[in-house]
C-alpha cells in the first residue's frame, strides 16, 4: 500500500443527480481519497418518447463538456455540496447500446481515452476500479488497477426495458474480473459470485439527522403534497416495479385518501392511475426531501413481488425509517426484515387495513427507531467499503 490515500475510478450513475448509494459512499470517501467518477450510459436502450429524448439531450450536453471536471463542474466550492471533495467527473462520449460488438468497442475506446487523459490527476499509485454498473467492465485495460470492486446494487438484467442478454453478458465478465463483490441485498449476495474473491453484504445506509427533520414541527411540508386529507406518500423513481393494480384498488376504495408520488417517472404513469386522489409531484433536490416526507401521513413501498424486485433493497426504506413516518409496504424480502416496524400487506384489503391502523397511531415514530438506524449511517458503510477494498488489494498482491 502506498503512503498516499487510495484513489478510485468509479463507474456509476450520473454524479449530482438524486444520490444513489454509490454517491453517498463516495461523498464520504472522496473527502480524503482522490476519485475519478465516470458517468456512464444506461443499460436500457432509449425509447422513442419525450422523456427519453430529454434524457438523451442532457447526456449529450454532459458528454460534450469535454475533460474531467473538478466537483462535477459545479459552481465555486462554497456554493456546492461537493466542496472539499477530491473528486473529478468525466462523461466519455458513448452511445446508449451495448451491442453489436463494434458499438461496444467504440464505447470502450471512448472510455479508455477518457481515463488515460484524467488518470494523472489521481496521484501516485494504482487506483481501484469500482464498477456499480455492468458496463464498467469495459474500463479494464485502460489503466493498471490495484483491484476491481463490483458494487452490486441491483439485478440489472431484470430492470424494465433493459437489454437483458447484454446486461447478463457484461455482468458475467465483470464478475470474472472482480476481486471482491459488495452486494446490497441477500439475494445479490447469494447469486453474484466471483471466482477471484468473496461476495460481501453492504446494505444501504442513511443520513439519520437529515431525514429525521421530516418529523420536526418546524419543517414545512413541500408544496403540492398535502391538500386536506390523509396522504399515502411514495418517494423515489416511479417505474414498472410499482404494483399498479394494488394502488388502483386502494385509490378506488378510499377516495378520501391521497396517493402522492414524489420523484422522477421512468415513463408516463399508467393511465389507470389517472384519478383525482392520485398525484405525481416532480423530484426535489436531496436537501428538500425531508419537506416531502413531512407531508406524508404514511410512507408506502408498493412494489410488485416477483423476479423484477427479488434483488432490490430499497434505498428509501431506511430513509423512511429515519424520518419517523409510519410505513406500509408489500412483502419484499429486504423490507419484511423490519416487520413489525414496517407494516406488511400484499392485498388491497390488507393494505387499506394497515394504512388505517397507521393513521390511527402516532405519526412520529423516531424514538422507537433511533437505535435501529443509528448504526446504519453512510459513514459506517463507507468505512466497510474501504476495508473490503483494502483487503481485496492485499489479496491481489
Amino acid at each position: 500500500m502506498t503512503d498516499a490515500p487510495r484513489s478510485f475510478v468509479v463507474f456509476a450513475d450520473d454524479w449530482g443527480g438524486h444520490p444513489s448509494c454509490v454517491q453517498h459512499v463516495f461523498r464520504r470517501l472522496a473527502l480524503s481519497h482522490p476519485t475519478l467518477w465516470v458517468n456512464t450510459v444506461g443499460l436500457r436502450p432509449p425509447r422513442l418518447d419525450r422523456r427519453d429524448a430529454a434524457r438523451v439531450v442532457r447526456k449529450v450536453r454532459t458528454m460534450l463538456g469535454g475533460r474531467a471536471r473538478d466537483n462535477a463542474g459545479a459552481a465555486p466550492r462554497e456554493a456546492t455540496p461537493d466542496a472539499g471533495l477530491k473528486l473529478q467527473v468525466c462523461a466519455p462520449p458513448m452511445v446508449p447500446w451495448m451491442r453489436p460488438e463494434p458499438v461496444r468497442a467504440l464505447n470502450r475506446l471512448a472510455v479508455h481515452r477518457a481515463l488515460r487523459r484524467a488518470a494523472a490527476h489521481l496521484g501516485p499509485g494504482e487506483p481501484v476500479l469500482v464498477a456499480a454498473v455492468p458496463n464498467g467492465v469495459d474500463a479494464l485495460g485502460a489503466l493498471p488497477f490495484a483491484a476491481v470492486v463490483y458494487y452490486c446494487v441491483d439485478d440489472f438484467a431484470n430492470w424494465p426495458g433493459v437489454d437483458a442478454s447484454a446486461a447478463e453478458r457484461l455482468e458475467r465478465e465483470l464478475l470474472a474480473a472482480s476481486d471482491v463483490v459488495l452486494a446490497t441485498s441477500e439475494h445479490l449476495c447469494q447469486t453474484r459470485i466471483s471466482p477471484k474473491g468473496p461476495t460481501l453484504p453492504l446494505p444501504h445506509g442513511v443520513d439519520v439527522e437529515h431525514f429525521s427533520r421530516a418529523s420536526d414541527p418546524v419543517t414545512t411540508p413541500l408544496d403540492g403534497v398535502r391538500r386536506g386529507r390523509p396522504v399515502l406518500g411514495y418517494l423515489g423513481l416511479v417505474d414498472e416495479r410499482q404494483d399498479v393494480a394494488l394502488l388502483v384498488a386502494v385509490a378506488e376504495a378510499r377516495p378520501d385518501w391521497d396517493l402522492v408520488f414524489v420523484g422522477p417517472t421512468d415513463k408516463a404513469p399508467d393511465p389507470r392511475l389517472r384519478r383525482d386522489n392520485v398525484r405525481f409531484v416532480p423530484a426535489v433536490p436531496y436537501a428538500r426531501v425531508p419537506e416531502a416526507l413531512a407531508g406524508f401521513d404514511v410512507a408506502i413501498l408498493p412494489y410488485v413481488r416477483g423476479e423484477v424486485t427479488r434483488a432490490i433493497n430499497p434505498l428509501k426504506l431506511r430513509e423512511y425509517l429515519a424520518s419517523g413516518r409510519p410505513i406500509v409496504a408489500t412483502s419484499l424480502k429486504e423490507v419484511a426484515r423490519y416487520h413489525p416496524r414496517v407494516r406488511i400487506a400484499d392485498t388491497p384489503e390488507d393494505f387499506q387495513r394497515e394504512v388505517q391502523a397507521a393513521l390511527e397511531g402516532p405519526r412520529d415514530l423516531r424514538a422507537e427507531r433511533e437505535a435501529l438506524v443509528r448504526e446504519e449511517s453512510w459513514e459506517a458503510r463507507a468505512r466497510a467499503f474501504l476495508s473490503a477494498t483494502e483487503d481485496a488489494v492485499g489479496r491481489r498482491r
